[in-house]
């Protein structure tokens, strides 16, 4: 049985080098080691810090999260990031202000939802401090839809594409912490 399904897996990669079909995969998975899985892990990371730190911060009688431990992380996502701008000429119509639109549009989309959830989750703990919960939870899907991004995403960066990356996270923190302070109170705290 395994060796039947051996034989039928290498005959299909033959095929598959006679089709010259195993090289862009082979340049997908040399691409997937460089530098950008780095940038991922870091979103990912500070992502999962970010929102654990604002359902931390709206748990009764806990310590707020010390946000040093964020800061070198996001220091290095920074510099992770600067260091991929690409200085060389870039293809017609990119670096212009209209190409890093669809960025903006996917970390908007791939973090809507994300903020729906959060706001939900932290609507039902009733934080002691709404504001901070919320600006957590946002920069924490900021950085969760820059991952998702990235896994999409070229490693090398044009100026107005990582503009728009940052214009996209500062807006998903705004809005979460816009929406979610209707909600994200506690009883008769009119303060926020």
């Amino acid at each position: 049985m395994a060796r039947d399904w051996l034989d039928r897996r290498g005959a299909a990669l033959r095929r598959a080098r006679q089709l010259g079909a195993a090289q862009p995969l082979h340049r997908l998975v040399a691409a997937w080691r460089a530098a950008g899985d780095s940038g991922v892990l870091l979103s990912f990371m500070l992502g999962v810090g970010a929102i654990a730190g604002a359902f931390t911060l709206s748990l009764a009688g806990r310590k707020p999260p010390a946000l040093r431990y964020l800061l070198l992380p996001a220091l290095a996502w920074l510099a992770l990031n600067l260091g991929n701008m690409t200085a060389a000429q870039a293809p017609a119509g990119a670096g212009r202000f209209g190409e890093g639109i669809h960025c903006y549009l996917f970390m908007l989309c791939a973090g809507l939802p994300m903020m729906a959830i959060s706001v939900f989750s932290l609507c039902r703990t009733r934080s002691l401090f709404p504001a901070k919960s919320l600006a957590l939870a946002g920069c924490g899907i900021a950085f969760m839809s820059s991952m998702l991004l990235s896994l999409c995403h070229d490693t090398q960066l044009h100026m107005i594409d990582f503009l728009m990356h940052l214009a996209a996270g500062l807006t998903l923190v705004a809005l979460t912490v816009a929406t979610g302070r209707r909600w994200v109170r506690l009883e008769g705290d009119a303060r926020l």
